[in-house]
This record gives C-alpha cells, structure tokens and sequence, in this order.
C-alpha cells in the first residue's frame, strides 16, 4: 500500500471513534487494493505509472475522505463537523481536568485564607460546586467556540452560494492530512498553555476578582528566591522547543514524546520540591493552620496533571501509529 492510500485512510478514520478506527481501515485499504486490481486486470506488468494512475483513480472516485468518513460514523456530528471533531475531543480530554483542576486549587486557596478555621465539609462543597460550574462554563466555551470556527473555516457554504463548488481532489489529501492536523492543532493549544503558565507567576489576584486577600499582588511569594523563577520559566521553554518541533514536523515521533515526559516529570518534581521545602504562595494567601493542607492539595493537582497528560499522550500516540 502507498503513501497516498494511507494517508487517505488516515483522513477517513480520523475523524471516527478509537474503537472503530482499526476494522474501518481495513475494510477501506482492502476497497481500494480490489479496485486498482481491478483498473489494471487487463495488464499483465503493469508500469509503476500506470498503478499509481491507477490508485489516483480510485481515490478519487470513492471522493473527499471527511465525507466518506460520515458515511462511516454511528452518530451524527452536526454542532462540530468532521475535520474539526478529532481536534475537539481532544482539547475537551485534556482541558476539562485542566480546568477542574485549577478550580479546585483556586478555590481551596480562597477558602483556606479567608477562614481561621477549616471545615472539610464547607470546603468539599464550595469546591464541588464551584468545580461543577468552571467545567460546564469551559465545556460550554470550547464547544462554542469550535462550533463557530468550523462553521468558519468551511468554505462549503459560501462556494454554494457563489455556485463555483469544487469536486474534492486527490492534490488535497497533503494538505488536509488528518493526523498532521491534529498534531499541529494539540502542538499550539499545549505552546498556549505553556505562555499561560509562565506568566502565572507574575499575575496579580485582582485579575480573578480576589485581590483583597493580598492588596492585588501576584499568587507566588515575592520573597521566593529568583532562581527558582529562573528554573520555573527553563523548564518552560524546553517544554516549548518540544511543541514547537512538534509544530514544524506536524509529526510526534516516540523520541519527542519521550523527551516530552521526562520534561514534564522533572519540572513535576522541581515544584514538588520547591513547595514542600519553602513557602511558594503569597503568605497572605496562607494561614498557619492550613498550610499544610493547601501544600498537599498543590503537589496532588499537579501529579494529576502530569499523569493525566502522559496517559492522554501516549494512548493518542498509540491510536495513531
């Protein structure tokens, strides 16, 4: 099998459920194998032009691979279209335990530093509420959002009413190759995550509405050494060269992912370090009493993270090979 026809099956299943993906591949690649057998029966040694005139052929008369991949689908998929589903499951698995997360974290700061003493019930409920509302609010943006932009990027609507629709190519298929596409979209959703964590070091309380804890200035100590900082932000940009290989290739090979890990693992640890041995937090943000507790919670929800990010990677890595 050729590059083009995997590259096209790729495009087909892509936009299908993990699940399916391997039986549906199969079932396309043996279709086409049949086809092009068929186009060159009456050869007895065909030309390496005359097969892969051939494959064309059959490419292109089983059509654009996102429309074929609906025929292929169990449900319907009409608020998020085809090309963009993949990339939109995708940002919900990650940035929804993101989110939850930073929510629960914010929210246990909050209600450690503005009570004398804390009451595990009150602070279980507050952040199960508040937690609740942040993943129906992130949920709710991320399908928004998606949902207008696939709306946007497709041109299908406006070629109709220009009455200049185009037939789907097989010129096409590099350009809208369904696995580089996500790499490339999941490489600048993680670079706009990185940007965001480096800066979050330096953004004040007053930007989440909770600047009268500390007279609005930033969530990390000031006293904390600037090494620490210097570490903090080196981490950072390795992790960022890492997506912008990612980016450039539109491919993750094993050796990225890996280093991917290791990195991720060891800045895990350095904050792991770096809370347990000294006060990171603005000390207003902190009371005697639970200190200890908002440290815990901290070094808890970024294993979390970590852990949730390595098994998402690796289980995508694993899909698309």
């Amino acid at each position: 099998m050729s590059a083009l026809t995997t590259i096209y099956v790729d495009n087909v299943v892509g936009h299908l459920p993990e699940d399916s993906r391997g039986d549906i591949a199969a079932e396309i690649k043996a279709t086409i194998d049949d086809m092009i057998e068929a186009r060159l029966s009456g050869l007895e040694h065909p030309a390496d032009e005359q097969a892969a005139a051939a494959e064309r052929e059959v490419l292109e008369e089983l059509g654009d691979p996102a429309q074929l991949s609906r025929e292929y689908s169990n449900s319907p998929q009409h608020l998020i279209g085809p090309k963009s589903y993949p990339v939109f499951i995708w940002t919900i698995r990650w940035v929804l335990p993101l989110v939850a997360v930073a929510a629960a974290v914010t929210n246990s700061i909050a209600f450690i530093a503005t009570n004398d003493e804390v009451q595990i019930g009150a602070l279980i409920g507050q952040l199960v509420g508040n937690t609740v509302v942040a993943l129906l609010t992130a949920f709710a943006a991320i399908t928004l959002l998606f949902a207008l932009g696939d709306r946007e990027m497709s041109g299908g609507a406006a070629e109709k009413i220009a009455g200049t629709t185009k037939g789907w190519s097989v010129d096409q298929l590099r350009a809208t190759d369904a696995k580089a596409k996500q790499i490339r979209a999941e490489a600048v959703l993680n670079l706009v995550f990185i940007v965001l964590l480096a800066l979050l070091p330096l953004v004040p309380t007053s930007l989440f509405y909770v600047g009268h804890l500390n007279n609005g200035e930033p969530f990390v100590n000031p006293e904390l050494g600037f090494g620490w900082f210097l570490g903090y932000w080196g981490f950072l940009a390795l992790m960022a060269i890492v997506e912008v290989v990612k980016l450039v290739r539109s491919s993750a090979n094993t050796a990225v992912l890996v280093i991917g890990a290791i990195l991720d693992v060891a800045m895990a640890v350095f904050l792991t370090i770096a809370l347990l041995s000294q006060q990171v937090l603005h000390p207003e943000l902190t009371n005697t009493s639970g200190a200890d507790f908002q440290q815990i919670i901290t070094v808890i929800a970024i294993w979390a993270i970590v852990i949730w990010d390595q098994i998402s990677t690796w289980r995508a890595h694993r899909a698309n090979r």
